[in-house]
């Protein structure tokens, strides 16, 4: 996958998060501070502008959207984003076939938002959601299908995960403060990685 790719996915997945901001800041709403959506549309952007200036590669892509974020958009959920964007693009240019590439990818993004979150999988964060799509990866570079194919198996996994976010007590976070006002309504954060990645495969597989 080469950086001109990337970027159109990119630019489905910033369009998926603008129209979804009232869905995302209604979700946050719940047991957070409401301002998802409003987070995520300075992210896309962000993300726009950085695309609308080139990179020389995928990995100096990835990384001028984690700075730009980490910049532009410096709340908690910005902030992990960055986390992930700069995790990514260190860990995407040891080469491979672009699933094993995806996959290695995602795996450091979760790592760092692990790490910079102090969250782990079974807390009802976006952690939850990015360990899914990791594993969902790995599975789909171990059994060799294309990248089209291993995205849209990451964002059913990302969507099932969303969905599943809606029976568990959120142990991190603020919504960790009222956790029963959480019960019954995905978490945010796993629903706002479910929509890119809805939007990106669905860019793929057009």
């Amino acid at each position: 996958m080469n950086e001109a790719l990337l970027a159109d996915l990119l630019a489905a997945a910033a369009g998926a998060l603008e129209d979804a901001a009232p869905e995302l800041n209604r979700l946050d709403a719940v047991a957070g501070d409401g301002d998802l959506g409003v987070t995520m549309t300075e992210v896309a952007r962000i993300a726009r502008e950085v695309l609308a200036a080139g990179a020389a590669g995928v990995p100096e892509l990835l990384s001028a959207l984690g700075a730009g974020i980490a910049r532009g958009a410096p709340s908690t959920s910005g902030t992990l984003v960055a986390t992930a964007f700069l995790r990514a693009s260190r860990a995407c240019g040891e080469g491979g076939e672009p699933t094993e590439v995806l996959a290695r990818c995602f795996g450091a993004a979760l790592d760092g938002v692990r790490a910079r979150g102090k969250a782990e999988p079974g807390d009802r964060t976006l952690v939850d959601g990015l360990a899914s799509v990791s594993a969902s990866l790995e599975a789909s570079a171990a059994d060799g299908l294309a990248w089209q194919e291993a995205l849209a198996r990451a964002a059913e996994a990302a969507r099932s995960t969303a969905q599943a976010t809606a029976e568990m007590e959120p142990k991190k976070g603020r919504a960790s403060w009222a956790p029963q006002r959480a019960l019954g309504h995905p978490d945010a954060g796993c629903s706002m990685l479910a929509i890119v990645l809805s939007a990106a495969a669905a860019r793929a597989g057009a």
